[in-house]
């Protein structure tokens, strides 16, 4: 092997003379665009898998697409100095006022909403990071005394040694991304690790409605750690300072059904559930998360319920997509895992839907999505390369979708029909046998649970399509296979 030796030692990037970046896609390109801009550029190379390293660099920068067990990392590991990871990088360059949001499911709505919540206050702030920028371009165009709020995933985190937010958000932890990081201990250790980096003062907000996260709050208080909870075991209406006499914690006050935060002494009561514009339970979650966050920072609690209240939702995450032929429709094509489609099923309770799920199975457990979508559809489409095991896991072949409902003055309570389930090899199939199971007043929601890769080339793709396809509908005033 030839080249430096690796240290352990963080190094200032800004003496980096000759920079080896593994791969080519945005990442890649944003960091070689910044060290060849700088007034003394380093000499840059850039590899991609099956391409042999040769030389010496003072740093390798590695794109969050190269998992841990690639060759290409390793050989790099034995030509640099050190090997760090694109945020890692931005950090070293700029480390003042970051915020940091991680979790598997909600981060970019977050990440979204506590930049536009801190710049209502007046504080000036821009997400970066996973969201789309990336950091080393944030870092570099924002202004003095400008928060960035930075979307960091599990692959940015499992690269990063010495982020230290000045605030965080820790959302869920639930398996995902495992055959990229090993085990499912690997991925929670990269969440965790940057909780571990901060100090012990620094507000830490956490999702405690479920048991993974709840148990990183036991041991962050455990360790006079300042933790933030959201919820309890009870869901997000739980008050941990009622229920175990935390100090600090945010929760929807159950009887007034308004968004409660109890930081720094202060009890501040935010807005009403009914005037979020992001819908379900989860976004009630990311709400407080960001809230709490933005009051530990400082900011008026008026101002921080004005931003909340004028927050729309992102696209592609339970994105209305408007109506046609007495249907509504819900792009929800982020929903890349079960758990994340669970909690777009849930948003709509009592509303009768009728959800597309598949694409490129990512091989989870589908026991509560199933078990979910039992009581909450009306028809399930499952299509893809997923569509197969889908369609496998609720029990049943593909059959016709039960009668119509009787009227609501007949009905028994708990004796609503299974869900149709059917099965169609593509989206567009997919998408017309959903219209074809909707009766008036039903919501269409795409909500895959997989990865797009088997027909798309994003998620935004796939959720494009669907919204194209809506679009057409809306158009034409005719489902598929009608005459106008």
């Amino acid at each position: 092997m030839a080249g430096h030796t690796r240290i352990n030692a963080p190094r200032d990037p800004r003496a980096a003379r000759s920079v080896c970046i593994l791969g080519q896609g945005v990442t890649g390109e944003a960091v070689a665009a910044y060290f060849r801009s700088r007034s003394e550029p380093a000499t840059v190379r850039t590899y991609v898998e099956g391409d042999r390293i040769d030389g010496s660099f003072d740093l390798a920068v590695v794109s969050p697409g190269i998992p841990p067990y690639s060759g290409l990392l390793a050989e790099a590991r034995s030509h640099a100095r050190e090997t760090i990871g694109e945020p890692e990088l931005a950090f070293r360059l700029s480390p003042e006022h970051w915020c940091a949001v991680t979790g598997t499911n909600g981060k970019t709505t977050t990440t979204a909403l506590v930049a536009h919540v801190l710049n209502v206050c007046g504080v000036k702030a821009r997400a970066a990071g996973n969201i789309g920028t990336t950091c080393i371009e944030a870092v570099q165009a924002r202004a003095k005394d400008e928060y960035l709020v930075a979307e960091l995933s599990s692959y940015q985190l499992a690269y990063a040694s010495t982020i230290a937010p000045e605030a965080a958000i820790l959302l869920n932890i639930t398996p995902d991304h495992l055959s990229w990081h090993g085990s499912f201990e690997a991925y929670r250790a990269a969440k965790l690790s940057l909780l571990d980096r901060m100090g012990p003062m620094a507000p830490v907000v956490v999702d405690a409605t479920l048991d993974e996260t709840r148990a990183v709050v036991r041991a962050r208080r455990a360790a006079h750690r300042r933790t933030i909870p959201v919820g309890t075991a009870e869901g997000v209406t739980g008050d941990m300072t009622a229920r175990c006499g935390a100090a600090e914690a945010a929760f929807l006050d159950a009887q007034e059904q308004r968004l409660v935060c109890v930081v720094d002494g202060r009890r501040v009561a935010l807005v009403g559930k009914s005037e979020l514009r992001i819908q379900g339970e989860h976004n009630q979650i990311n709400a407080l998360a960001a809230a709490a966050l933005a009051l530990a920072l400082g900011c008026p609690a008026g101002r921080v319920a004005e931003g909340l209240a004028g927050f729309e939702p992102l696209g592609h995450r339970i994105e209305p997509c408007g109506e046609a032929c007495g249907l509504s429709f819900f792009n929800d094509s982020k929903a890349t895992n079960p758990e994340a489609t669970c909690k777009a099923l849930a948003a709509f309770e009592g509303t009768p839907l009728v959800a597309m799920l598949g694409g490129r199975d990512k091989g989870t457990s589908l026991d509560g999505l199933v078990a979910l979508a039992q009581g909450s559809c009306r028809a399930v489409v499952c299509y893809g390369e997923a569509g197969p095991r889908f369609a496998a896991a609720f029990g049943a072949a593909p059959r016709r979708a039960p009668a119509p409902a009787p009227p609501a003055s007949d009905a028994v309570p708990g004796s609503a029909p299974a869900p149709a389930v059917l099965l169609r090899p593509g989206f567009r199939a997919a998408f017309d046998a959903a219209l074809e199971q909707a009766q008036a007043g039903d919501a269409v929601l795409l909500s895959p649970a997989c990865a797009s890769f088997d027909e798309f080339s994003s998620f935004e793709q796939r959720g494009d399509a669907f919204k194209a396809l809506v679009a057409a509908l809306r158009e034409g005033g005719a489902r598929a296979g009608e005459e106008g």
